[in-house]
Parts: C-alpha cells; structure tokens; sequence
C-alpha cells in the first residue's frame, strides 16, 4: 500500500460525566461494527482520560473513499448511540479533497482544525 494515500485522523473531545454510560455503548458498538467494514480501515482507537473525560481518537484510512466509506457506514451507529461531547481538536493528515476538507470543518462545530496535506519529494 502507498504511503502517499494514507489519511490520519486525530480527534479529541470531552464528554459529560453523565454521557460516560452511552460512551461505552458507543465504543462497544463499534468494536462490532468498524471490523466489518473491510481491509480499508488501518487503525480505529479511542483512548481516554478518566481524571478529564478528554477521549482521543486516532485512526487511519488507506485512503480517502475508505474514510468517506467509514463516515457513511458509521453514522447509523452514531445516531443509535447517541453521545453527546465536545470536540476539542481535528486533525488530519494526507491527500484528501475539498470534499473531505468541508465534512471535517462541518464537524468541527467552532473547534479547533488542523489540516495537513502531504509533501512529496521528487527524486
């Protein structure tokens, strides 16, 4: 697989000490639903911190239909799970379209974004 397609997304937010029940039914739903979802996905994490309710996602795609894939197939787990957070931060990192520039800003809500496309050198 091409280094130049990969896409990395890094999300953070904060949920409300009273979501933290529909967090973990979020989390379980999706261990079931993301594997199946093929080879595209590379990394799906979630990790959080119990002191601030911060959790951070990092995931990867192997390339830009594969993150339009997974927001497509994901958004009925979200809406059967609904938590209700605050994005902190985005960031993204690779080749991605206007497309997928307006979807991140779109979720963002006044958040912080960080948008990084990736260099290549010519050799």
């Amino acid at each position: 697989m091409s280094e130049k397609s990969i896409l990395r997304l890094t999300m953070s937010a904060t949920v409300n000490a009273v979501e933290w029940k529909q967090l973990e039914q979020l989390m379980a739903a999706a261990r079931i639903a993301v594997p199946k979802e093929g080879d595209g996905i590379l990394i799906h994490e979630c990790h959080y911190n119990p002191e601030t309710l911060e959790i951070l996602f990092l995931e990867s795609y192997a390339n830009e239909n594969e993150l339009m894939k997974h927001a497509q197939a994901f958004a009925p787990v979200m809406n059967d799970h609904k938590v209700d957070w605050k994005i902190n931060r985005i960031e993204l990192l690779g080749n991605y379209s206007d497309e997928i520039f307006g979807m991140m800003k779109g979720m963002a809500n006044g958040a912080e974004v960080n948008l990084y496309r990736k260099v290549f050198k010519n050799k």
